[in-house]
């Protein structure tokens, strides 16, 4: 059921039900009032009359045989309704309706026989057991109490239709920024492409509060929503890449490592050549182990989970780079300036991998010294590594960073200073290189700068 509909059933229903009790209400109220105006008339109109019957009883009781005179005809025009005069000694004198024998009592009271019933008061006329009954007919009460009720009726039943109709109107103009809101809410999925609904906001403009709530919610609600599907497109993207750029790179190593394995078995390979396949096949492994690690790192970077973000001592992780790298290199020259208490707030192992392959990089395609310089400038920290060698080309200033991107003959992956710059955007630094100088800036764990991922 439409909520128009309800609103309009609702008030279909309420509508009479409130008429229909202000009216059984008035109706009480007016039958009140109507009952203690006749009384009240009934009791004047008995003082009125009283002098008047009261002379009527004395002349009846000293000359009952004298015809009824003046006085007996002023009495039956002023009585109205129904009168009753007895007097003691005298015939009874009964004017209009009145019932057969008077009741008891002076009254105001109602009085019941089977010809009727009627309302009645009375008093005493003098000592001699004189006394006057004034009776009014309950029908004609009645008959206003009756019409009372139908009129009474006959708006409740108007409110009832009246109330249906409102209902109606006013319904589906409270749902109009419902409905509204709906349609806009159902326009954002027309287009094709997730794309083409960023930025869509839903307006309501009903300067109702709970609508315009609502419609603040649904509005959070999309965007997070259409933040997921970016996140999520984006993740298929990196997969594919991924998946494409490993088949790719393993498929040379595999290629040459199953031509080796082939030639194993030829009945004419001498020690010597079984020896130089060995160690091609140690060395093929070697680099798709390599291989496979730095994918794995790359693909741990992208899929980072920003809850594991930390404040990390990156004074020490540099430090214990170049002591690892000298390790690795040990005919390398490499000097440190690090300065002390360095934090920044991110994943501890990510730093290390600019670090450490900064430092493999200088090892193996520069020249000596390398230097290692860990510095503040104000709310950044920066990170250099430089050689002696003639470095990059301003060029190939951008390439160098790019996935599988190396020089002839080296024995590298392609993807370490991929690794680099990755780690740098996801700590919300960027990686930049000039000549033989590489510079890493990362915003410190007391700076504002964060990276998207981080955040997301």
């Amino acid at each position: 059921m439409k909520l128009s509909t309800r609103f309009a059933l609702c008030l279909a229903v309420l509508v009479p039900l409130m008429v229909s009790l202000a009216g059984l209400l008035v109706l009480a109220l007016v039958s009140a009032d109507l009952r203690a105006e006749r009384d009240e008339r009934l009791l004047a109109r008995l003082n009125a009359l009283r002098p008047m019957a009261t002379s009527y009883a004395w002349r009846a009781r000293v000359a009952p045989a004298v015809p009824p005179d003046f006085m007996e005809r002023r009495l039956a025009a002023a009585v109205g309704t129904g009168a009753y005069v007895h007097v003691h000694g005298a015939e009874p004198l009964t004017i209009g309706d009145v019932p057969a024998r008077p009741p008891a009592g002076d009254g105001p009271a109602d009085h019941a026989e089977r010809a009727g019933e009627w309302r009645y008061v009375a008093t005493d006329l003098g000592r001699r057991g004189s006394r006057l009954w004034l009776f009014e007919p309950r029908e004609r009460l009645d008959a206003q109490l009756s019409l009372l009720r139908r009129r009474v009726w006959t708006v409740t039943l108007a409110g009832a239709a009246a109330g249906a109709a409102a209902g109606l109107a006013l319904g589906r103009y409270a749902v109009r920024p419902l409905v509204r809101l709906g349609r806009q809410a159902a326009a954002l999925d027309t287009p094709p492409e997730p794309s083409a609904r960023t930025g869509v906001r839903l307006d309501t403009g009903s300067r109702v509060g709970e609508i315009d709530h609502l419609a603040g919610v649904l509005n959070d609600l999309l965007d997070r929503r259409d933040a997921a599907v970016t996140r999520t497109a984006e993740a298929l993207d990196t997969a594919r890449a991924f998946a494409a750029t490993a088949a790719h790179e393993l498929r040379t190593p595999l290629t040459s490592m199953g031509a080796n394995l082939a030639q194993l078995d030829h009945p004419g390979l001498t020690p010597a050549d079984r020896d130089e396949l060995v160690a091609d096949l140690t060395a093929e492994h070697a680099r798709v182990q390599r291989l496979i690690t730095v994918l794995r790192q790359l693909a741990a970077g992208e899929l980072l989970d920003p809850a594991t973000s930390a404040p990390a001592d990156l004074s020490g992780i540099v430090r214990e780079a170049a002591a690892s790298a000298r390790r690795r290199h040990p005919g390398a020259t490499i000097t440190e300036s690090v300065a002390d208490g360095v934090t920044v707030r991110g994943w501890a192992e990510g730093l290390r991998l600019i670090a450490g392959n900064l430092l493999d990089n200088a090892a193996r395609h520069g020249e000596p010294p390398i230097t290692v310089e860990l510095a503040l400038d104000g709310a950044t920290a920066v990170l250099t590594v430089a050689d002696g060698g003639p470095g990059v080309t301003a060029g190939e200033r951008e390439a160098v960073f790019a996935r599988f991107r190396r020089r002839p003959g080296s024995p590298g992956s392609g993807l370490g200073l991929t690794l680099v710059r990755q780690q740098a955007e996801l700590h919300g630094g960027a990686a930049t290189v000039t000549g033989s100088r590489f510079e890493i800036r990362l915003p410190t764990a007391g700076g504002t700068g964060r990276a998207r991922s981080w955040l997301e």
